[in-house]
């Protein structure tokens, strides 16, 4: 675990010299992958080329350089949709909601869907859910339902066991400590089961209503699509 969740920052340093010294680096990553984006040919695999666009994207919001960030990003995502690299797609719109831009909501509302339509990398997709999370105001229903999720996946993708089932319960400890004062487990199964928490076919639904407000009815993916394609392929 640690890919997605628990990104270090960059601009960690408490003087003007380390500073510079970051921004020096930064900007030699970013020559490096502009220059392989230059030599690419026809015969480069797209998950290459993607991946060199979400190279510089994450450069750029390390940058604070939200509006090229956004540019290479959607880019990436658009190559990653026209081919259905899914957990690339999502990874562009993680950069997207990390430029900041006007759209960086819709971006993370795409994640989610995609990240929880398709069984991609299940820390990507509690990465997503924690952005929700705090995104989200303090007390909100919607902390919950996206802690709840987040735990739901890990179940589903992981081991009780693994670390990533671990973080996500934490998780969700501290968003009902924080929504109704939760201090202990028969207080925390009480709130859970009041909230129906331990209910798949409801939390996801409320998510769902949630998702459809952040992308405001502005998919850049055709659902009914991808919906009729899993339904044929039986997933």
């Amino acid at each position: 675990m640690g890919k997605y969740l628990n990104k270090e920052q960059i601009f960690d340093a408490e003087g003007g010299e380390d500073l510079y010294a970051n921004e020096e680096q930064l900007k030699a990553r970013l020559d490096y992958f502009e220059k392989k984006i230059q030599a690419q040919t026809e015969d480069t695999p797209v998950e290459e080329q993607i991946k060199n666009l979400l190279e510089i994207g994450r450069i750029q919001v390390e940058r604070y350089r939200g509006s090229d960030a956004w540019e290479k990003a959607f880019s990436a995502f658009d190559i990653a949709r026209d081919n259905e690299l899914w957990e690339l797609a999502v990874e562009a719109c993680d950069v997207m909601f990390l430029s900041e831009g006007p759209d960086a909501l819709k971006a993370l509302g795409h994640a989610l869907w995609l990240g929880i339509t398709f069984p991609i990398d299940p820390e990507l997709t509690v990465a997503m859910l924690q952005h929700l999370v705090e995104e989200s105001p303090k007390g909100a229903g919607t902390r919950a339902i996206a802690a709840a999720t987040a735990y739901y996946i890990t179940s589903m993708r992981c081991s009780a066991e693994d670390d990533l089932t671990f973080f996500a319960s934490q998780m969700m400890a501290s968003v009902a400590d924080e929504h109704s004062h939760v201090t202990d487990q028969s207080m925390f199964d009480l709130w859970r089961k009041t909230l129906q928490l331990d209910k798949p076919e409801v939390f996801l639904k409320k998510l769902s209503g949630a998702v459809d407000q952040l992308v405001a009815d502005d998919w850049w993916v055709d659902r009914g699509k991808i919906k009729a394609k899993l339904d044929a392929e039986g997933k």
